[in-house]
């Protein structure tokens, strides 16, 4: 009888290492993108969902914290807006969807969608195009 305790512990303790895996592989960020900020290569590395600040859309950041944030109207009209010391809000300048995934993580529903952006404004300009997924 103990054996048989033992067995069923450690099938329960892999069922939760499993599930933990599961969730970690299945909440990463999965972004691709050929971005270019004022001409320069603009890699995001993570991406947050909108809801977190209360707008349809995603925050796509890179490693030095810059923020590429895109917004959906309700009316299903895109915005480009630049976080940093100045923000630049560059509006409608491409196309943009974005949709929630039916995962979240902290009761902040994942995100996935594109963009393909040819924006200027205030002599700054965004341009190319991403792709992201599980951004919460």
């Amino acid at each position: 009888m103990m054996r048989h305790q033992g067995l069923r512990s450690r099938l329960g303790s892999g069922g939760c290492l499993l599930a933990v895996l599961l969730c970690t592989t299945a909440c990463t960020n999965e972004i691709t993108a050929t971005l270019k900020v004022d001409g320069e290569s603009f890699v995001p590395t993570s991406c947050r969902a909108g809801q977190l600040n209360n707008f349809a859309g995603v925050d796509l950041i890179d490693d030095a914290g810059q923020t590429l944030r895109l917004v959906q109207s309700p009316t299903n009209e895109s915005n480009a807006i630049l976080l940093g010391a100045k923000t630049v809000e560059f509006g409608a300048c491409g196309t943009f969807s974005v949709e929630r995934q039916s995962s979240a993580v902290n009761d902040i529903t994942n995100v996935m969608g594109e963009a393909k952006l040819d924006c200027e404004a205030d002599g700054r300009s965004v341009s190319g195009t991403v792709s992201f997924k599980n951004c919460h």
